[in-house]
């Protein structure tokens, strides 16, 4: 360890480990560059932005049986969002990085120079990197910006530092190749982690949060949308990107106040069935809806509705609302395992690839942890296990993978108190501009059965008597049937 004097304002400041390379004051933000047994005063750090992490310097855990303490932190800012990568310190001298986005959390230690890395710009997700005897996928590529730092790092960064990186995943692990110098990449493995995973102690309470921002993690306020007015419910630094549901505006709010990032053309009001700050109760956690978009499928007709969720205790959660029913969707930390070209293995069960389609969002409404806007596309692909779904979805930038589990619509009324509204229809109600997808075509479609019926029953007992009474008779036989069809292709029963 070693102590010196901020040359700036004379505060104690504490280098932990030998090999990190600057520090930031606490006190004044000189951001203090290491030589030897002195520093050098490199200017100003920007103050970092609260965004509610519950890590914090000095924040400890576990890990692979060794204990950590964060030391330092720097804010990362790319095209749609941000995240922080926080510097951790072992008991036994050893130092790695603990990636936190959006709740999602890896550890990652420094695993040399990859020789054999392909280049950054050659590099797309679902793309595979082979180290180790593991054969990895990349699964994120991102180009940012450093945005601000504290306490003590490795090399020397400041506002404007620019970090090319790409993650890959393999089931738990993960590993990062760092573009970011000049020549071969830097290498850092490690796997995908949760904080209850590294029993970790010293966290932000949210009292601690309270008293530093102002603002409660997850707490409801209201902006004023900087476009019409409108009041836009969010969750400051939980979801910075607000889309107004009364003009379409796009705004970031990571500030704490609006401001537009794009004016959408105005457009009907979105429809759905579970309305923007609707509350449910699920195994006993209260969630908030807090984004909604719909989707529809590239090139084709239907559509759907993805809900997200929030809850201060668990993070983010989708309800997706379709023609075939509701779905409970959750991004997995852990990847499936390719076993073919066509299955895919989760937590010891198979999964049979069913269909590949593209998906893209034609209107959006609510907050959300990412910048989402209309006209986002991915390719999407489904596998079919047992008793649930597996999907991965790409983007240009992304691979993500979800587990999605079909819910009654029963259970859906149940843990939004809707007492039976949902239930009373079908699976699902009416979704705008889908077709049969909706209630109506519902109602068409439980009419089906009985039209055959009793089709069966009019040619049964007349084909035999038509038989005797010629082409009139069958003509008279066919009206018939095309009557009994007509209100299952036609709205004629309608008020």
């Amino acid at each position: 360890m070693f102590k010196l004097a901020c040359p700036s304002c004379g505060a104690e400041v504490v280098f932990r480990s030998a090999t990190s390379a600057m520090a930031v004051c606490e006190y004044c933000r000189s951001t203090l560059l290491r030589e030897g047994d002195a520093v050098r005063d490199a200017g100003k750090m920007a103050v970092v932005l609260e965004d509610y992490s519950p890590i914090r310097i000095t924040t400890s855990g576990m890990y692979a049986g060794k204990a950590f303490g964060v030391v330092g932190r720097i804010q990362l800012r790319y095209e749609d969002g941000f995240w922080n990568e926080w510097y951790i310190l072992f008991d036994d001298g050893r130092a790695g990085w603990l990636s936190d986005a959006s709740g999602q959390y890896a550890i990652t230690e420094d695993a040399g120079l990859a020789d054999d890395a392909p280049s950054f710009v050659q590099t797309v997700p679902g793309g595979q990197y082979a180290w180790d005897g593991i054969t990895y996928t990349a699964s994120d590529l991102r180009t940012a910006r450093c945005t601000a730092g504290e306490g003590e790092l490795p090399f020397q960064v400041g506002p404007g530092w620019e970090a090319r990186v790409v993650d890959y995943r393999q089931t738990v692990r993960f590993l990062t190749l760092d573009y970011s110098e000049e020549g071969k990449p830097r290498r850092y493995a490690g796997k995908a982690v949760s904080l209850g995973d590294l029993r970790c102690q010293l966290l932000r309470e949210p009292e601690e949060i309270l008293r530093s921002a102002g603002h409660l993690k997850g707490k409801a306020e209201a902006l004023a949308c900087p476009s019409c007015g409108a009041s836009i419910e969010w969750r400051p630094a939980v979801a910075t990107h607000l889309h107004c549901p009364a003009c379409g505006a796009e705004s970031d709010a990571s500030s704490g106040t609006a401001e537009v990032m794009e004016a959408s053309r105005r457009e009907a009001a979105l429809e759905t069935t579970l309305k923007l700050g609707d509350e449910a109760r699920i195994d006993g956690t209260v969630w908030t809806l807090i984004g909604l978009m719909k989707c529809r499928e590239t090139g084709g007709s239907d559509e759907w509705v993805e809900y997200l969720l929030y809850s201060e205790g668990q993070g983010f959660l989708w309800l997706v609302e379709s023609s075939a029913g509701w779905d409970k969707v959750k991004v997995l930390d852990v990847w499936p395992e390719s076993v073919s070209a066509s299955a895919v293995r989760h937590e010891g069960e198979a999964y049979t690839r069913m269909q590949a389609y593209g998906a893209q969002v034609v209107q959006v409404a609510g907050a959300f942890n990412w910048r989402v806007q209309v006209g986002d596309a991915v390719a999407v692909t489904d596998y079919r296990g047992g008793s649930a779904t597996l999907s991965s979805e790409r983007s240009p930038a992304e691979l993500t993978w979800s587990l999605a589990q079909r819910v009654p619509a029963s259970t859906i009324d149940g843990w939004f108190g809707r007492k039976g509204k949902l239930a009373a229809g079908a699976a699902v109600t009416a979704l705008a501009g889908s077709g049969e997808a909706g209630a109506d075509g519902e109602r068409r479609q439980a009419l089906r059965p009985l039209a055959w019926v009793f089709t069966v029953l009019i040619l049964l007992i007349n084909v035999p008597i038509a038989v005797f009474g010629g082409l009139y008779s069958f003509f008279l036989i066919l009206i018939a049937v095309a009557v009994l069809w007509l209100p299952v292709y036609t709205n004629v029963l309608e008020d």
